[in-house]
Formats: structure tokens, sequence, C-alpha cells
């Protein structure tokens, strides 16, 4: 994880990677691995007076995306994220079950 992004609903865990290395076996064993604990994470609710939400996101921000949509705001780059980080989940199960 590169960074976390705290909004009024939701805690992102957010890694950026080189195009190059987004379907390197590691990596793909990596965002599984985060994305599974995030949606652990997800299933505990805060301490009583701690200022942060319960649910948790794994992203996966690839450098070419960023390069083609840098004026996106980070909610803008979230649908984006999402859906790169579903494909090498994906990936990395297809990968597991050969």
């Amino acid at each position: 994880m590169d960074f976390a992004v705290k909004t009024n609903d939701k805690m992102y865990l957010v890694e950026t990677k080189a195009d190059k290395d987004l379907y390197d076996a590691t990596v793909l064993l990596k965002a599984k691995a985060a994305h599974v604990w995030c949606l652990n994470a997800s299933s505990v609710s805060p301490i009583k007076d701690m200022l942060q939400p319960k649910n948790w996101e794994y992203l996966v921000l690839s450098e070419g995306r960023f390069k083609e949509n840098s004026e996106l705001g980070f909610g803008m780059f979230v649908p984006l994220c999402i859906e790169l980080r579903n494909r090498m989940i994906e990936r990395c199960d297809s990968t597991i079950k050969k």
C-alpha cells in the first residue's frame, strides 16, 4: 500500500503500480490479499469514539490510468481503480487454478 485516503464513508488503501508490473504473479497475489484484508477489516466496527469509517476498500492505480486521467478528482478514480483491481484478482484466481 502506498497511501490511504479517508472519506466520510470509507477508508481506501491505494497502491500505485507501473503498467509493466500489473500482472506480475507477486503483484497479483498481493492485490488479492489486500482486497481480502479490506473485506475482513470492514466486518469489524471501529472503536466507539474513533472518527473512522467502518468500510475499507483496496484500490490499484496504474501509472497509465493516472496519466490518462490526471485531471480527475479522487472520487472519479475509484471506479477505474476498482475495475483494474478486479481484473487483477480474476487473473490471479485463474493463474492459481491452472
